[in-house]
Parts: C-alpha cells; sequence; structure tokens
C-alpha cells in the first residue's frame, strides 16, 4: 500500500445502462429529475433495484397522502409514477424473482389505481387465450363513437404499463389503443411463456374487440417495438383481420445468437421459461420472419390492391383464410431511442398519423 487512495473501478454493466436507457425512460414518462437523482449515487449495477423500489415508493405515499386528502387527481398522478419506477426497477431484474415479483406487483396495482386518471383514462380489461385470460388496457379517444383500434406490443423487457406516452400519438389520431401482456410478457409471464406462434394473441384479441360495442373490430391494426416490432408483423402475416402493420425498431429473427448475449441473455430466458442457451434455441426454433413476411405481408409502405389475392402459402390451421394487411411501415433500429419515440407513427404507407384514414371501412 502506498497510502494513495482507491480509486473506483466503473461498473461496465451499470455504465452501459445509464448511458443508453437515459433516452427511453424519459420519452416513456420517467421525470428527468427523478432519472438523475435515482442513478447519480449509484456504484453498482447490484443497487439498481432498491434504487428504483425507493423511488416507487416515494410516488406511492404521495399517492396515498393525496387520496387520503381528496385530491384524487394528484394521487393518480402519483400513482402513474410510482408504477413507472417499480417497472424501470424490476424491468431487467429476473435474476432475483422474489424480488422481481415484488415490484411487478407493486407496477401493476399503482398502474391500476392510475388508469382512471390518464387522458383520456384506460380501463383493464381481459380476454380469453385458450386456458387463460390475458389482461390489457382498453383506451378510446375522446369524440369518435366507434374508433379503429390499435393493438400495442411489448419489446423483450417492457410490459403494459410502460407506454401511455406512446399511446397518445394514437389516440390524438382518433384510434383506441388495446395494450397488452402477451404470452412471456408482464403478467402473463406466469400463465403462459412466450411461444412461437404468438399471433394466436391477436387473433384471440381481434375476437374480444368485436364483441364490444364501443370500438369498431373490423379496423384493427398492430404496433410492436423492439421485440414487439417483430411480433406485429409476425402477427399481420398470419391474422388477415389485421388492417396495418408497424414495426418500431424490430427484429426479424429471434434465433439469432447475439440476441442472447450480456444483460439480455436472462430476460431472453425469462420469457421463454428456457433453463440455459441451449433450451432457449429450442425453444424458439422457428420463431423468425423468414420465409413469413415476404408470403404474407405486402412490400413495406405498399397498400394492398383491392382483390389482391393470398399467396399459395397454407396458413396454420388456428387462423382463417383471408386477405393480408393493407399496409406496413418499418422504422429503422439504429436511430437513437428518444427519437425512435417520436418517429414510431410511420408516415408513407403505414399512415397512422392519419388514424381512420388506414383503418377506414
Amino acid at each position: 500500500m502506498d497510502g494513495r487512495p482507491a480509486v473506483a473501478v466503473a461498473d461496465p454493466t451499470l455504465t452501459r445502462v445509464v448511458r443508453s436507457w437515459q433516452p427511453r425512460f424519459l420519452a416513456n414518462g420517467i421525470d428527468p429529475n427523478d432519472y438523475q437523482r435515482t442513478v447519480s449515487g449509484l456504484a453498482a449495477w447490484e443497487e439498481w433495484y432498491a434504487a428504483w423500489m425507493r423511488l416507487g415508493g416515494e410516488h406511492e405515499h404521495l399517492a396515498e397522502d393525496a387520496s387520503r386528502d381528496g385530491r384524487e387527481m394528484t394521487a393518480g398522478e402519483a400513482y402513474y409514477r410510482a408504477a413507472l419506477a417499480y417497472h424501470f426497477a424490476v424491468f431487467s431484474w429476473v435474476h432475483n424473482l422474489d424480488e422481481y415479483d415484488a415490484g411487478h406487483q407493486k407496477r401493476v396495482d399503482c398502474y391500476r389505481n392510475a388508469l382512471p386518471f390518464l387522458d383520456p383514462p384506460g380501463a383493464r380489461v381481459e380476454f380469453p387465450l385458450e386456458t387463460i385470460r390475458i389482461p390489457a388496457y382498453l383506451r378510446k379517444p375522446r369524440g369518435p363513437a366507434r374508433p379503429p383500434v390499435v393493438l400495442f406490443l411489448s419489446g423483450l423487457d417492457s410490459a403494459k404499463e410502460e407506454h401511455a406516452t406512446f399511446e397518445a400519438f394514437f389516440l390524438r389520431r382518433g384510434l383506441a389503443t388495446l395494450t397488452l401482456d402477451g404470452p412471456g410478457q408482464g403478467e402473463t409471464w406466469y400463465q403462459m411463456k412466450m411461444r412461437v406462434d404468438f399471433e394466436v394473441t391477436a387473433s384471440s384479441a381481434i375476437d374480444y374487440l368485436l364483441s364490444r360495442r364501443d370500438v369498431d373490430g373490423t379496423r384493427v391494426g398492430i404496433c410492436g417495438v423492439s421485440l414487439g416490432g417483430y411480433l406485429a408483423p409476425r402477427c399481420a402475416a398470419f391474422e388477415p383481420r389485421l388492417r396495418a402493420v408497424a414495426s418500431c425498431g424490430g427484429l426479424h429473427s429471434l434465433e439469432e445468437g447475439r440476441l442472447h448475449e450480456g444483460i439480455h441473455l436472462a430476460r431472453w430466458l425469462h420469457i421463454w421459461g428456457a433453463r440455459d442457451p441451449g433450451e432457449l434455441r429450442e425453444k424458439s426454433r422457428g420463431a423468425t420472419l423468414s420465409g413469413v413476411a415476404q408470403h404474407h405481408l405486402p412490400a413495406p409502405g405498399r397498400p394492398r390492391r383491392a382483390g389482391q389475392p393470398d399467396p399459395a402459402r397454407r396458413r396454420p390451421p388456428h387462423l382463417r383464410a383471408g386477405g393480408r394487411p393493407e399496409a406496413v411501415g418499418l422504422l429503422p433500429r439504429g436511430q437513437p431511442r428518444l427519437q425512435q419515440h417520436h418517429l414510431q407513427v410511420p408516415a408513407a404507407g403505414g399512415r397512422f398519423h392519419g388514424g381512420a384514414s388506414l383503418l377506414s371501412p
């Protein structure tokens, strides 16, 4: 020892996530001051969970105080901030399932309390998928009596509670949103893990929307980000009732080995319910758009021509025969996440910015 103070070695995982995750957190509703004060005191990745759980607790206590005083709007806003903090505490914390479960339940409970105070408000709904029920949040725009609907799909480490700011893009344009936890995601992970034929989720969601009188279940599009940007085109390829699809920073194949490395490996193992990379490869075999998109989807940005026949490729037996989505919108993966967030409503062929124009009768 030479008497000089020890020099702290930066935690590479913490350094990476603090640098790369900030745009996503802010775009999805985390207050910039909350982000800075939460991450600035961290010395190691192992401290991440506790710090964000503390932030969630602070906002939850503010919500409870406001509710006791009868300040319901203030309480709802604080519950929303709490839900986001709890979400980001656990969204990549699957190596400790006891802690993950605690944060997950807090996320769901606080968001449920916040739903009536979103603008426009949301409602928790469920619909059947085989032997389970899929939880989702339905939000409807102000004005239209029976608006078209966008199904929204999460990414690898996100859940339905993360997307209120994204939903606003569609809601402002007259489109309702149904944001769900599919197999392997959020609440549904406890009932059913990720599956190659994820498209059954979209089919069940449309069946549910068709049963409602306050939305138009015949005009449904689908949008997904990151992993959801893979799942959305796959759903559109096999579910002919989807009228439009937008893929935001999506993946082409879940079989790629590079996806199963580093901090993300634990998440991939988690959503598939796999014990190791070998089992992960087996469970995800066939999870690719190769041989799917080019057979069932029109070119990005190109509307389907009236009367255009389906390709001579047999669909899975659980789906009826029918047409293809009328338009596809794709966005590149290389954009910074914050920029991605503000460009995720395609403006060319997908034309989601035109709202009902794409999902018109």
